[in-house]
C-alpha cells in the first residue's frame, strides 16, 4: 500500500524536507567548515519557499543526517518524474539539491553551545558500526504549514534497527540541551522532489506510476540505490561536522 502521509517540516531554501512529523499527525572525526553567520531570508530568492523560523543572529537552524548526494541513480528518478509529473499534471516538481536522511528534527542552537553540542554527539555515537539502508517506496508529504509537498524515496524496514539505535542516542543529545527530539513514529526517509502548496491529492493519482519508474530503475542490473552509512553528518547554520562509524 502506498504511504501518502501529512508531515510537519522545516520549509527553508536549507533543509528540504527533513524535518518531518510521523504519520499520525504526522573512531570518529570531525571536521567543520569555515562558516558566516546566517543572514536575512527572501522568499523570492527561494523559489516561493518560505521558513518556518526566522533568522536570529546567533542562533543556527542544524540537523543531524545521512548523506544521498552520492546516489546517482536517485539523479535519474528524480528527471524522470519531473518530465512525468510535468505531463500528466501540469505540475512543476523541484530537485532537492541536498540529497539526505535526516536522523533528528530540524532545531535551533546557540552558537556558544554548538562545540560542547558537537562533542556529546560525538560521545552519543562512540563505537556505533556502519551498516546498510535499503529503499522501499516512494511516498508524499505534506509539511505542517501546508506551504509545500515532498515525494520521498522510504527507507525500508529491514533497516530501521541501528537507525532506531542512532536516533535513540541522538535523542538523549538533544534532551541534554531542551531541544527537540525525533518523533515517536518513525519514517525514515530522503525527499527527492517538492512542489509548493500542498499538492497530495494530484501527486497520489499517479503514485502507482511513479512507484513503477522507482522500481524499474531500481531493479537495473547496475543500480545501486543501497547506501552504506559510514559517518553521519551534523550541518550547523553553515558548519558541517562529519562523525565516521567504526
Amino acid at each position: 500500500m502506498h504511504n501518502i502521509q501529512q508531515y510537519s517540516g522545516d520549509s527553508s531554501s536549507e533543509d528540504d524536507g527533513q524535518d518531518l512529523l510521523p504519520p499520525t499527525k504526522k573512531l570518529l572525526q570531525i571536521e567543520a567548515a569555515t562558516a558566516e553567520e546566517p543572514v536575512g531570508d527572501d522568499p523570492a530568492k527561494h523559489q516561493g519557499r518560505v521558513r518556518s523560523f526566522a533568522h536570529e543572529r546567533g542562533i543556527w537552524a542544524s540537523y543531524v543526517f545521512v548523506d544521498y548526494n552520492d546516489v546517482e541513480p536517485l539523479n535519474d528518478l528524480q528527471q524522470q518524474i519531473i518530465d512525468k509529473a510535468s505531463k500528466e499534471l501540469s505540475l512543476e516538481l523541484n530537485r532537492v539539491d541536498n540529497l539526505h536522511m535526516s536522523l533528528t528534527k530540524t532545531f535551533v542552537i546557540r552558537h556558544h553551545n554548538i562545540t560542547a553540542f558537537v562533542e556529546n554527539i560525538r560521545n552519543a555515537v562512540s563505537g556505533s558500526k556502519r551498516f546498510t539502508v535499503l529503499p522501499s517506496n516512494l511516498a508524499i508529504y505534506v509539511n505542517e504549514e501546508q506551504t509545500r509537498t515532498f515525494l520521498a524515496v522510504k527507507i525500508d524496514e529491514t533497516s530501521f534497527g541501528p537507525l532506531e539505535q542512532l536516533v535513540d542516542a541522538l535523542d538523549g543529545c538533544m534532551r541534554e540541551y531542551k531541544l527537540p527530539v525525533f518523533y515517536q513514529e518513525r519514517s525514515f526517509h530522503v525527499s527527492i522532489l517538492w512542489t509548493l502548496g500542498n499538492q497530495r491529492d494530484k501527486l497520489e493519482g499517479i503514485l502507482p506510476e511513479l512507484d513503477e519508474l522507482f522500481n524499474a530503475i531500481y531493479e537495473e542490473e547496475y543500480c545501486d540505490m543501497n547506501v552504506n552509512v559510514k559517518r553521519l553528518h551534523l550541518k550547523c547554520g553553515n558548519k558541517f561536522y562529519d562523525f565516521g562509524l567504526v
